[in-house]
């Protein structure tokens, strides 16, 4: 048991990155981007996300 328990504590847990980017686009409505990337700097799947906002609901991301 106690072995098991040692080769838990050597496991190291790796961070996403998530970057929140505003497009703005003419009109009432703006793009909000959100990129999850990995440690070796792909994209982390099913971590992404694109949304469309009024523009004084986009404000608040930045």
């Amino acid at each position: 048991m106690n072995q098991m328990i040692e080769n838990l504590e050597g496991r190291v847990l790796f961070a996403i990155t998530t970057t929140t980017t505003v497009v703005k686009q003419p009109g009432p409505n703006d793009t909000v981007v959100t990129v999850a990337t990995n440690p070796a700097g792909n994209q982390a799947v099913g971590q992404n996300d694109t949304q469309t906002l009024s523009n004084h609901d986009a404000k608040a991301f930045k």
